[in-house]
């Protein structure tokens, strides 16, 4: 059911479906992240040693950027305060990616990603009320 507050999804937010592909590449290739990454949720502080690992942060980001495709899919409702709380936290762990980059060529990738993620977010804030879009 739609409401007045429902507006359909901008098209920054939409273009990140096919963005995000690449950028999942890219960290996977610089980063060499496995293909499986496991999550130690036996307490809560298990995490606590592979916050600070690269490696462990790359992959944490690309299970961040599928969720981020997810949500860019036509046809999939979410509301803007969840697309800019993911934008957020995208952002952080991009940041601090780039500068570990060994490619240049990766690291203005992820630049270039990171800025789409941003146009992305301001666009669905808009002026920051909570809205569903679809």
């Amino acid at each position: 059911m739609f409401t007045e507050d429902d507006r359909p999804k901008p098209p920054e937010l939409v273009g990140l479906h096919a963005a995000a592909s690449e950028a999942f590449r890219t960290l996977k290739e610089e980063f060499q992240v496995p293909d499986t990454y496991e999550l130690v949720l036996h307490d809560v502080d298990a995490a606590e040693p592979f916050l600070r690992s690269t490696l462990d942060i790359a992959a944490i980001t690309m299970r961040k950027i599928q969720a981020l495709r997810w949500l860019a899919k036509p046809g999939v409702e979410t509301a803007n305060d969840v697309v800019v709380t993911l934008a957020a936290d995208l952002l952080r762990a991009l940041d601090h990616l780039v500068r570990c980059c060994d490619d240049e060529t990766n690291a203005d990738a992820l630049t270039t990603f990171k800025n789409q993620v941003v146009r992305a977010a301001r666009r669905s804030g808009d002026d920051g009320g909570v809205a569903r879009l679809r």
